[in-house]
């Protein structure tokens, strides 16, 4: 049987009567007829025995209908579904992000998604750079949101935004008296930096460059957080981006946080397959890491 002739065959249970069946479908009672005789005929069996002008259904329609049922259930739950995820309502959205966007941006972005989309189940990963390749690759999470294009072939990153980098210095710091920070300033203070060789480290040496290359990095860390915690300690000063050390600052009063004269930023990058278009719920992620990025 065809999806037509189930389709017929469920209304005339439903109804009772060709004639009602056709009402219900909304197509003549001639046609209803012919379908329900040509069906019949293929299955070599009669569904329904005519009883002085009336339809009674006999014990094989009686059991096939009970299947039918269960697949219009079925059919509706995808019905309702597909209305969901168009309205954004039902759904599972999976995300990676470097450790520093999981402490800093990514709190206020998912923040801001669930007060829009309070139904959709959120999967949050912090990874480093080649295991968050690896996620999206794998198909555990759908987008991963970082500081850097990536270059695998099968991956595609679109720029959705940059956040302002800062100084985080401690409140007993001599430079906290300061409302804006020059970078020459650091140049003979200790300072909480990252690994050589890391991402932020590069981008840290392009910032200060060899004319006020820091002259005294005490301590080398993987995280943006581990700086914040570490300059809180009074141990020296750092630079962050925006998120976290507003974040950071939150948690903690012994940390200041002071724009830097130059303005550099952290550019942000949204990763997902090449080869498999982002759902709905994801672009409007992506378009609240915009906005909240564009506030910063």
């Amino acid at each position: 049987m065809n999806l037509k002739q189930i389709h017929t065959f469920r209304a005339i249970m439903i109804t009772g009567s060709v004639s009602s069946a056709a009402k219900l479908l909304f197509v003549s009672q001639p046609a209803v007829s012919r379908l329900l005789a040509h069906t019949e005929q293929q299955l070599g069996y009669p569904l329904f025995e005519r009883i002085k002008g009336r339809l009674y259904p006999t014990a094989e329609a009686r059991l096939l209908f009970d299947e039918v049922q269960s697949v219009y259930q079925g059919i509706t739950r995808i019905s309702t579904l597909a209305t969901q995820l168009g309205e954004k309502k039902q759904g599972l959205l999976g995300i990676v992000s470097s450790p520093s966007l999981g402490h800093g941006l990514m709190p206020q972005c998912i923040q801001r998604f669930t007060a829009q989309h309070p139904e959709i189940h959120i999967r949050l990963r912090s990874l480093t750079y080649d295991a968050l390749v690896r996620s999206i690759l794998d198909g555990e999470c759908e987008v991963g949101l970082l500081f850097m294009p990536v270059t695998h072939p099968n991956l595609t990153a679109t720029r959705v935004g940059s956040i302002p980098l800062v100084c985080v210095l401690p409140s007993q710091h001599p430079l906290a008296i300061q409302p804006v920070i020059d970078l020459s300033q650091l140049q003979d203070q200790p300072l909480v930096a990252y690994r050589s060789g890391s991402p932020l480290a590069k981008v840290l040496t392009r910032m200060f460059g060899d004319d006020h290359a820091p002259e005294h990095i005490l301590i080398e860390v993987d995280t943006q957080q581990n700086v914040c915690d570490l300059v809180a300690q009074g141990i020296g000063a750092g630079i962050v981006d925006q998120a976290v050390a507003m974040a950071a600052a939150r948690r903690n009063d012994q940390l200041l946080v002071r724009p830097l004269k130059q303005r550099h930023t952290l550019e942000l990058y949204l990763a997902s397959s090449r080869y498999e278009p982002l759902s709905l719920l994801a672009r409007a992620f992506g378009d609240i890491i915009t906005q909240e990025a564009s506030q910063l």
